[in-house]
């Protein structure tokens, strides 16, 4: 089965999608499913013996984990008609896409986003992946969803770090589109603002699957973002506010950085757990070791994406030895 490069994005609400998932529960219904969002999908769905379940989505996300659901799909009589629908954060809809795109060479799969973060990014764009001791995401594939149904009452589930999480890829949008910025900064409800952040990753990727151009933007923070993530053991999303905010100072981008104070705040974002001063366990050397795992290295540089203005990015490849000499020499790093 041939992955395609389109997925249908759908906007539910809890009864409709509950009335979608009731439809295939006299079928073969296979899933990968977060264990915390049990007690908010159809009772059903908890007695299907075709469910593979997640205790821990981001630790399950790595290649043991991966065979496990891979054995455990083919005992339950998968086939290449089938569909496997992933219920669940980020982790989850990598982890069942990349079983997914592997299985019997390929079946169909659905995401079902239930994270602020998975429903503007995660659960979009066909990345699907699991991590290596040596970083995140290093073995995966490009395989799209069948459809993305994003159900905003699932966020009320969320506790402050997911909420934190999502809010810091949301920051991110707001400097790629200036629907998204104007949208943020009228501080309209967060749905309408998901919406748009799913929307404008979905047009990107139906215009460069395989990232060979401007889907490279949706990068933007996460070189640095990346590095946080790994050696402060903090969320994604997260990370990727804190990989923004580094990014300008670092690189001197005044004018970016004073949007970002002005976005994060809209946000209601936790400014100072944005700040390094804040981890007393940032160790430089692991974090400057990590960029050079990063995906987006070329030979001995790296391909940063840089903010000229709001919808306005450009890449531009430093030396890799030039931009470690940057965040050695930036006081916040060198007081850490």
């Amino acid at each position: 089965m041939i992955s395609t490069m389109k997925s249908t994005l759908s906007y539910l609400k809890k009864l409709e999608l509950f009335k979608e998932l009731d439809d295939h529960k006299d079928g073969q219904f296979f899933a990968v499913a977060d264990q915390r969002v049990k007690n908010h999908l159809p009772q059903w769905i908890s007695f299907s013996p075709n469910i593979f379940w997640l205790k821990h989505p981001e630790e399950d996300k790595n290649l043991e984990v991966f065979g496990n659901a891979v054995e455990f799909f083919l005992k339950q009589g998968i086939c290449r008609s089938s569909t496997i629908y992933a219920i669940g954060g980020g982790a989850t809809t990598d982890l069942a896409g990349f079983v997914a795109a592997t299985i019997q060479r390929g079946v169909n799969w659905v995401a079902v986003p239930t994270t602020l973060l998975a429903m503007i990014d995660g659960s979009i764009g066909g990345k699907v992946a699991v991590n290596m001791p040596q970083g995140k995401n290093l073995v995966g594939a490009f395989h799209m969803p069948e459809r993305v149904m994003i159900c905003g009452d699932f966020l009320g589930t969320l506790s402050e770090s997911e909420w934190v999480s999502g809010k810091g890829e949301v920051l991110k949008y707001a400097f790629l589109s200036r629907e998204i910025h104007d949208l943020l900064l009228r501080k309209v409800p967060i749905e309408e603002i998901a919406l748009a952040c799913a929307q404008f990753k979905t047009e990107v990727v139906e215009r460069d699957f395989h990232e060979k151009g401007e889907r490279v933007f949706l990068n933007l923070g996460h070189t640095l973002g990346h590095a946080f993530e790994f050696t402060l053991k903090i969320p994604h999303g997260h990370a990727v506010a804190m990989g923004l905010r580094y990014l300008f100072k670092v690189m001197g981008n005044d004018d970016a950085f004073a949007e970002w104070e002005q976005l994060a705040k809209a946000l209601q974002l936790p400014l100072e757990k944005l700040e390094l001063g804040s981890y007393r366990n940032f160790d430089l050397k692991s974090f400057l070791d990590y960029l050079e795992q990063d995906k987006k290295k070329s030979g001995t540089s790296l391909r940063l994406v840089v903010v000229k203005s709001i919808g306005n990015c450009y890449v531009e490849e430093v030396a890799m030895k030039d931009f470690k000499a940057k965040i050695c020499a930036h006081a916040d790093f060198k007081n850490s």
